[in-house]
């Protein structure tokens, strides 16, 4: 059930922040600052805490980047559910562009691992999918994300102030139509504190469905808070705790 609950929650709008402003590409690819954090947060089920999500980001000077996302029971799964989900997204940062590579996502159950990835081939235009029982290639097109790399391309939006983005979110069963659009900005409090957060709407095909992350921009690419709301159901993921991991280049 965390598996489910947890791809629910990426599939949504979601979250992180930074202990300074973002590292923006330059007409060359590289970034003014590289940038290392771990964060953690707490997944909420219908206001139960049902797991704990660790989430770490890294943009190196070059402007690759790496987005891990780990998250494991707690609270009222703890007993009930021994399933891990690990999530990982790869790609570069380039001039008006951010462009995954690889998308791999692994859940962890009874001693089994269960692999299923996403290959971005920009160049001839094919997304390449690999998972348990099938193989296939698709066409890749423009605007492409996976289910962290959008987080990137939301924060962006953010930081402009106003807007919108059409991106699509590709996934081993299927790619969605995605827009991006700013709703306004407020006063936000999650577990690690009260901020002045923008607020991110994303809006899909499903009927039904409503979807919102927030963002401090001044304190980085990473949201504060995701929620997604459906069939009377809501996820809730809320930033815990920030901070610089021990190899932060800064």
């Amino acid at each position: 059930m965390l598996s489910r609950l947890f791809g629910l929650t990426l599939l949504s709008p979601t979250l992180w922040l930074a202990a300074c402003s973002p590292p923006a590409p330059s007409t060359t690819g590289k970034v003014e600052s590289p940038l290392a954090i771990e964060a953690s947060y707490r997944l909420l089920f219908n206001e139960q805490l049902v797991g704990i999500a660790l989430f770490e980001l890294e943009i190196a000077e070059d402007g690759n980047y790496r987005i891990d996302a780990f998250t494991t029971p707690a609270g009222q799964m703890e007993d009930q559910s021994d399933d891990e989900v690990l999530e990982t997204s790869l790609g570069r940062l380039e001039a008006g562009a951010i462009r995954p590579e690889r998308f791999e996502h692994s859940v962890m159950q009874g001693g089994l691992v269960e692999l299923v990835s996403l290959a971005f081939d920009w160049k001839d235009h094919r997304l390449h999918v690999e998972g348990k029982d099938a193989r296939r290639d698709v066409v890749l097109l423009p605007g492409t994300h996976d289910r962290l790399s959008y987080l990137l391309e939301a924060h962006r939006l953010a930081a402009a102030g106003e807007g919108t983005s059409q991106i699509q979110i590709a996934s081993t069963d299927a790619t969605e139509e995605t827009v991006l659009e700013v709703v306004g900005k407020g006063p936000l409090e999650v577990p690690s504190g009260r901020y002045e957060a923008l607020s991110i709407r994303r809006l899909t095909p499903a009927p039904g469905e409503s979807r919102q992350l927030w963002f401090d921009t001044r304190l980085g690419p990473l949201p504060l808070r995701v929620l997604h709301e459906h069939g009377g159901n809501a996820v809730d993921m809320q930033l815990e705790q920030i901070s610089g991991r021990p190899n932060d280049p800064r």
